[in-house]
């Protein structure tokens, strides 16, 4: 989740959510020549559930926060694999791009094999790349010998457990930059780990001013590497999901206690205690857009049918709702709605906002098994 990025994913992609689908269904094929296989019915199955761990938020990857009896009892409620997030300046070397920072790699490098011990996959996704990655050539050079270094030194892992993503929630311009970026992106992965998983990054925007990570990953090109899973994030309707927010869209902090599903009756009640203009418009057009399970299967569609019609694997390895705010049962509604939404068109998923295992409401509207009463 990239926070400074939600503000304007608001204020320009909210009510854009449904325009232009028959273009955006389109999609883009990078080359003709197949070059190796998809990935495996066993890889896409792992990929199937899972967490976001909160390395580089919350926790250090040597803080001994996670253990394997985390893993374990993740395992135990149905749980695959996690997404553990590593900032990118922990590993690069700026003065030699192709040497890794050593005393970060070894913390890697236990986290990835407590997870292989336990039988656990990991997805490693880097975050928070510069802005000049867009526009600097040579920083993208610099960032392609890293890229090879870094999937050279997981080569040796399991490529059946560890997976590697190219970038969290990149935010060029427009998908045909980002395009440009990853496809040099890829290749150095590839030509280091030849055997893994590679999981793409669509764009956050779709245009300079048009946020919409869904809407933006259709426009996303289809590379000639064939062992590639397409990856997006889902916060719609972002007025309910982060409400109460206090970075990206100042407006959202205005927000409390909006409800899901949305109608213009039951946000009445926000709308008469929220004084903030931009607020109040927000969450009056919320109520307006009637969100509720059926329109989450809708929005999810867009994905959907652009991986059917290309007949490439996606997921989405980041959902949820910001816990301490919205209202516990709306909150717990919305996550069994997406969950279910997600399943309903075969698509893999990874929730993000923290995952409290004693929590069997929670556990049971993911569609895990709640661990036995002590």
């Amino acid at each position: 989740m990239h926070s400074l990025s939600r503000s304007s994913f608001v204020r320009f992609g909210l009510l854009a959510l449904f325009s232009g689908l028959s273009h955006l269904l389109c999609g883009r094929v990078d080359a003709t020549d197949e070059a190796g296989a998809l990935p495996t019915a066993n890889r896409l199955a792992t990929l199937a559930r899972g967490f976001n761990l909160d390395h580089c938020r919350q926790h250090g990857l040597s803080d001994g926060f996670y253990k394997p009896e985390t893993l374990q009892t993740y395992q135990s409620l149905g749980l695959s694999h996690t997404r553990l997030p590593i900032l990118l300046s922990d590993f690069l070397n700026d003065d030699h791009p192709d040497r890794l920072k050593t005393e970060s790699l070894a913390a890697l490098d236990a986290m990835v094999q407590m997870h292989l011990e336990t039988g656990m996959a990991v997805i490693v996704s880097p975050f928070d790349p510069p802005d000049e990655l867009y526009s600097n050539p040579d920083l993208l050079a610099k960032f392609v010998t890293f890229f090879k270094a870094f999937a050279t030194h997981l080569s040796s892992t399991d490529p059946e457990k560890v997976f590697l993503e190219v970038m969290n929630e990149p935010s060029a311009a427009t998908p045909q930059i980002w395009d440009r970026v990853q496809a040099g992106l890829v290749t150095a992965i590839r030509s280091g780990a030849p055997n893994h998983t590679i999981i793409a990054s669509s764009n956050l925007r779709v245009t300079e001013r048009d946020w919409s990570n869904i809407r933006a990953l259709p426009m996303t090109r289809v590379l000639a590497d064939k062992n590639v899973v397409y990856n997006f994030h889902f916060y719609e309707p972002f007025v309910f999901t982060h409400q109460g927010a206090t970075w990206g869209w100042p407006a959202l902090k205005f927000m409390k206690d909006i409800p899901y599903p949305s109608t213009l009756e039951t946000v009445a009640s926000s709308l008469s205690t929220i004084q903030n203009p931009e607020a109040k418009q927000a969450i009056e057009s919320y109520g307006k857009e009637n969100w509720n399970r059926d329109k989450l299967i809708q929005a999810l569609s867009i994905a959907a049918n652009w991986a059917r019609i290309n007949k490439i694997p996606i997921s989405c390895n980041e959902f949820g709702v910001i816990p301490w705010t919205a209202p516990r049962e709306d909150r717990l509604r919305y996550l069994k709605d997406v969950r279910e939404a997600l399943e309903f068109h075969k698509i893999a998923w990874s929730q993000w906002f923290g995952l409290d295992v004693q929590d069997s409401e929670l556990i049971q509207v993911l569609g895990l098994s709640p661990l036995p009463r002590s």
